[in-house]
């Protein structure tokens, strides 16, 4: 069905719409379900008659056999799936057995060619007809079931063909086994050479290297134990990360030398503490000996790393042995023991001293002069450890300035032989590399040597071959005539629906002009009765109202008459226009009987006639026409003398007159308002009839003057394009729109139902048009 936006558009463009959506405002649309529904039977037809024509095909080609069988492929030594890689088994069955090389061998050896000797390609003919199918296995299983079938006119032949091929296919495995074999086995006893070859030039290269390379770089294994290339420190980076934990010892030793420095100097400005001083000395000059020969690196601070070795320990022992010297003679005397044995160990020490060739530090001596004052003598104590420590002081600061030369000097060294380690390192790694290679290789070269006598592939039949006639042939042919037939009927109606453009349903005319739909006037059936009433009273035929009041186009016209009064219940319009878009759409019949349905109902109706080009309603009522609208605008005689009344009670016509020269003109004249608004006193109902929009102006200057306005479509006639024009001009011109009246409308295609039986009912029960009208209430009144 044919859909189209409510609103008037002009341009022709089409949307295919599936299922029936479509896109607002943007041209037509095809519903394809409902469309392909409505043309079941001629779809059916053609699906037949394409069936019909493919058996004719089938007997016409004949038919065609299928012989076929089932292999078994198995490999001859089950290892497993990746060992069997490695020395090459084949298990692309089914592109083998197609192959030109094994078709071949079924031709030249197995006798197809006296079957296929004079085809322009006979390799071409027999595999294109030959079909090979696994059944169960994969590419790479050892055990292959497959199923292979070949088709032809000729039993024999197709027959032949499979036991051909098998057999070709058999002497090819056996063949490719042993050329296989011999090729891989070659491949890789080369790459094994190339292998070593390249192995010893990198490791030449690498020698080389090494021995031309300024720096000394350590030598480590090329592999770990685990197969991952290791490297061992590099002195220089050792070097550099030994100078700066030096450097940092030596800055902790100055530091904590000069704290020492300003605590001694603090304490020796007081006098009154020299017991404390000498005690202070005494302890800090013992933790700084508790560390042995090497307290320079100890928590006192007190050693000087660069002194010669025990420089720093005879000091302190020294200095020790002095300050128990002078203490033990102002308790016990020269002569004592205890001094005596204090005496020795200073010359043991000083001698010490002599012999490695250092110089002792001036701590005074132990004669009674200097042994009198303890004050005395402590003060010389405090300044000959503050000697000491400026001394070491100096040689810490001579350190640093020393390390931090050394330490740019290592930078340099380092950052220099760092490149020629990534080179020594890529070397490393290129070898190890290559001797992981050459391990595969010889893995493949040990497993062919173990496998190669149970290499191969074993072929063997399950199934015999067997004949039987093609059934997919005549469903391919049958089946394919057949979808060809529904959709070439398809394609047609299909196109014909899409290139006709007139208003076929109710549906299509309620999008198209957007507006109600008031009734649905269905196709008048002539006949010898209606014939014979018209002769017998004079009135045309067309008037369907009058000859068959129980028919389906009466009732029609009644459903209008009541769709009508539904749309005019609230207000008090009288007067109302009914035109077409184009002529021949069947307005002034639709005009006559829906005034007639009207008067019928009880109304005083009013029917003008004012199409003044092409005249109808005096015909229809067999009225003269002499006197009509056309005099009454002429102002040569007054409407109501103009006004003829018919056979039908409450139905008064007002004919069109003899057709004027200017019928425009006299429609814009002022007698056409006056007439009507005196006409509206006297009748419950004025229909004017006008004619088709579209083709003159004449409704649009009655327009005006009317209430409202009802459009008479015709199925099957009127233009989408023709319909929206006509719309587009009631809307411009302000006029209101009751709705469209569909006429002559076939309902065996709008819905496929018959009104026979609702024919019998209404005309068990139709009115007599001669009785006195049914008191009706409509819109307020009676």
């Amino acid at each position: 069905m044919n859909k189209r936006s409510s609103l008037p558009v002009a341009e022709p463009d089409v949307d295919f719409a599936p299922l029936g959506y479509h896109k607002s405002q943007e041209g037509r649309s095809i519903d394809i379900v409902r469309f392909a529904i409505s043309m079941w039977k001629y779809l059916i037809a053609g699906l037949v008659l394409g069936c019909g024509m493919g058996g004719l095909a089938y007997l016409y080609m004949g038919p065609v056999y299928v012989a076929g069988t089932k292999i078994t492929v198995s490999k001859k030594a089950t290892v497993g799936e990746t060992e069997a890689r490695l020395y090459g088994g084949r298990s692309e069955h089914i592109s083998a057995i197609k192959s030109d090389e094994v078709v071949r061998i079924a031709y030249e050896k197995y006798g197809l060619k006296e079957i296929f000797g004079n085809d322009k390609d006979p390799l071409k003919s027999i595999w294109e007809n030959l079909v090979v199918v696994r059944e169960s296995g994969q590419e790479t299983s050892f055990d292959n079931i497959l199923n292979i079938s070949f088709t032809s006119a000729d039993k024999v032949e197709a027959k032949k063909v499979v036991s051909a091929v098998i057999d070709a296919y058999a002497d090819w495995l056996e063949a490719k086994r042993g050329s296989g074999s011999q090729l891989l086995y070659k491949t890789l006893l080369d790459q094994k050479k190339m292998m070593d070859e390249e192995r010893t030039r990198l490791e030449d290269e690498y020698e080389k290297w090494r021995g031309e390379s300024p720096f000394y770089i350590s030598s480590s294994p090329v592999v770990s134990a685990q197969g991952v290339p290791t490297s061992m420190p590099s002195p220089y980076q050792a070097n550099l990360q030994d100078l700066v934990t030096r450097r940092n010892l030596n800055r902790d030793q100055l530091r904590k030398t000069k704290i020492k420095i300003d605590q001694l100097k603090e304490m020796m400005a007081n006098p009154e503490e020299r017991e404390t001083l000498q005690a202070w000395i005494m302890n800090s000059i013992s933790s700084s000996s508790s560390g042995g020969p090497g307290a320079e690196g100890g928590s006192s601070g007190g050693g000087l790393l660069s002194s010669p070795a025990g420089k720093m320990e005879l000091d302190q022992q020294l200095l020790m042995a002095r300050l128990l010297e002078r203490r033990l003679l102002l308790v016990l005397g020269p002569n004592h023991g205890d001094v005596r044995n204090v005496r020795r160990q200073i010359d043991t020490i000083l001698d010490f001293y002599h012999r490695q060739g250092l110089t002792p530090p001036n701590l005074g001596t132990s004669d009674a002069s200097t042994r009198n004052a303890q004050g005395a003598a402590g003060a010389d104590l405090a300044q000959t450890y503050l000697t000491i420590l400026k001394s070491r002081l100096e040689e810490l600061e001579d350190e640093q300035v020393r390390l931090v030369e050394d330490y740019k000097e290592a930078e340099k060294t380092a950052k220099e032989a760092s490149s020629y380690e990534v080179i020594d390192q890529r070397y490393k790694d290129d070898i190890a590399r290559k001797k992981k290679e050459l391990d595969a290789i010889l893995t493949q070269i040990t497993h062919f040597d173990l496998n190669k006598d149970q290499e191969g592939y074993t072929l063997s039949r399950t199934n015999d071959v067997r004949v039987d006639r093609s059934m997919k042939r005549v469903m391919k042919i049958v089946g394919a005539c057949g979808i060809l037939g529904l959709l070439s009927v398809f394609c047609l109606a299909y196109f014909r629906e899409w290139y006709d453009t007139t208003l076929k349903t109710v549906e299509e005319t309620r999008t198209v002009i957007g507006a109600a739909v008031m009734g649905a006037i269905p196709h008048f059936r002539g006949g010898a009765v209606s014939d014979r009433l018209a002769v017998q009273n004079g009135l045309s035929p067309a008037l369907v109202y009058f000859h068959r009041p129980g028919s389906r186009e009466a009732e029609a016209y009644r459903s209008s008459r009541t769709t009508l009064y539904h749309s005019t219940k609230d207000s008090q319009d009288k007067i109302i226009q009914i035109t077409s878009a184009e002529p021949g759409d069947g307005k002034s019949t639709t005009a006559a009987n829906l005034a007639i349905a009207i008067a019928q109902s009880g109304k005083k109706v009013l029917l003008i006639d004012a199409d003044l080009r092409r005249p109808t309603m005096h015909t229809l009522f067999a009225l003269p026409q002499d006197i009509g609208l056309t005099d009454v605008l002429l102002s040569e005689v007054d409407w109501f003398n103009a006004v003829r009344t018919t056979r039908l009670e409450n139905l008064s016509v007002l004919t069109a007159g003899l057709c004027p020269p200017n019928p425009a003109e006299l429609l814009s004249s002022s007698r056409l308002p006056d007439m009507l608004n005196a006409a509206k006193k006297s009748y419950d109902v004025i229909i004017i009839d006008t004619p088709p929009i579209l083709a003159v102006s004449d409704p649009a200057i009655v327009s005006p003057h009317i209430d409202g306005l009802i459009m008479v479509v015709r199925m099957g006639k009127n233009k989408r394009a023709a319909a929206e024009r006509a719309r587009e001009m009631i809307d411009a011109h302000g006029i209101r729109l009751y709705g469209v009246i569909v006429n002559d409308i076939d309902y065996s295609v709008e819905d496929g139902q018959t009104y026979n039986e609702y024919e019998k009912y209404y005309d068990a029960a139709a009115p007599s048009l001669s009785a006195q009208p049914q008191t009706e209430l409509v819109g307020g009144r009676k």
